[in-house]
């Protein structure tokens, strides 16, 4: 049954998917909505995005998502999509599932702990994707469809996102003694377009001094702001290879780098490979 609210949020449930079905496996495409239509559930669901840049408008609150973006929704959260602006585009991910299935795995693999969908805090289930990360859960997903609808085959997938997701917090996690104020300075600088700034908007999304934030990425964490600042630049720039036709030297532009050398550097270094060759394997069409 679909339940409308004045036009403007509507409810969706469990009770509109076919009988035979324990889960929900689409992808969506969105263009650019200024007012995005609000929908409530009665279930609970994970979406990631593709590609492009839009906007999650979550319990009220716009949150930007760029490629890559992970989401856990709880069956209380009320949200919509939209593309960021009107020359964005976003192709997104979902997979729904009955809220009592989550319980299930909860009990018994997660007992006694609060993690994943118990959050609130939208923060908190919150991640961003790396490539080879959105290509697992892509690869687990064609099995899932190759299959039955069934609560068997929903819930290997949902504990084969989960357990990728928990060893995602795992490696997060391995320094126990990082500040709040450092965690969130870089997850900050790795949304586009906080990182475009450099070293110095890192610092400032710190709020600690230079001296400050370079000591203790070097006692904590083995790196310096700069090494911080130029991975979360690389990974942007490969997800744009990977899902845009952009010419290389505005990718390198677009991350903050004034030197196209350098870029090409880095990134062969990162991947073993130049920005070329990585868009080439990975299917792009190359312009002429």
């Amino acid at each position: 049954m679909t339940i409308y609210y004045a036009g403007l949020m509507f409810k969706l449930s469990t009770y509109d998917w076919p009988n035979a079905y324990a889960c929900t496996y689409e992808a969506y495409n969105y263009n650019y909505i200024a007012s995005p239509h609000v929908h409530a559930q009665d279930y609970h669901e994970f979406f990631w995005i593709e590609s492009g840049r839009g906007c999650h408008l979550l319990n009220g609150e716009r949150r930007l998502m760029e490629t890559g973006y992970f989401a856990l929704i709880r069956a209380d959260d009320q949200h919509g999509f939209s593309a960021w602006d009107t020359e964005d585009r976003i192709r997104l991910i979902n997979f729904a599932f009955p809220s009592s299935l989550w319980e299930k795995i909860r009990s018994a693999f997660f007992p006694d702990k609060v993690c994943f969908f118990d959050h609130k805090p939208i923060e908190k289930r919150e991640y961003q994707l790396s490539v080879d990360d959105r290509e697992r859960l892509r690869q687990m997903g064609n099995d899932l469809a190759a299959g039955r609808w069934n609560e068997t085959n929903a819930a290997a997938y949902l504990h084969g996102v989960l357990a990728l997701l928990d060893n995602r917090d795992r490696e997060t996690t391995a320094h126990p003694a990082t500040p709040e104020w450092l965690t969130h300075a870089i997850r900050s600088i790795e949304t586009w377009p906080n990182f475009v700034g450099g070293v110095p908007e890192f610092v400032r999304i710190a709020g600690r001094s230079h001296e400050h934030v370079s000591r203790d990425c070097r006692r904590l964490l083995d790196t310096t702001p700069r090494d911080i600042v130029n991975r979360a630049r690389l990974k942007w720039a490969s997800m744009q290879l990977e899902t845009s036709q952009k010419e290389i030297v505005d990718i390198a532009q677009d991350c903050g780098f004034e030197n196209l050398g350098h870029f090409y550097k880095l990134f062969k270094a990162q991947h073993q490979t130049t920005p070329r060759q990585y868009r080439i394997k990975k299917g792009i069409p190359q312009l002429s």
